[in-house]
């Protein structure tokens, strides 16, 4: 389980797997936000059901090693956001999602 506390709110993830963790799809834009903050790079994701099972529903970034860091966290962030945002209206807020990002 993972806290994030950002803005006013805080949010708890729920565990997944050993390695994964998995935030509520309408919390999940707010850890998007938190992470650009956090200057993270958001490398990609997958859509849960409301019973932590895959979907097979995801997305990703390919980093572009032309760009810097500050260029790829930002165009990350937008991929993502814009990805779960399209999700949101077309099915609903009854999904997870894990987020990915890279260690620095």
């Amino acid at each position: 389980m993972e806290k994030i506390t950002f803005g006013n709110k805080t949010i708890i993830s729920t565990d997944f797997s050993d390695f994964e963790t998995a935030w509520k799809i309408d919390d999940s834009l707010l850890v998007l936000e938190y992470l650009k903050s956090k200057n993270k790079i958001v490398l990609g994701g997958d859509i849960l059901t409301e019973k932590l099972e895959h979907n097979y529903d995801n997305w990703y970034y390919d980093t572009d090693s032309n760009q810097n860091h500050k260029t790829n966290v930002e165009q990350g962030f937008k991929t993502a956001y814009e990805y779960i945002s399209n999700y949101i209206k077309l099915n609903g807020t009854t999904f997870f999602v894990v987020i990915v990002t890279k260690e620095l």
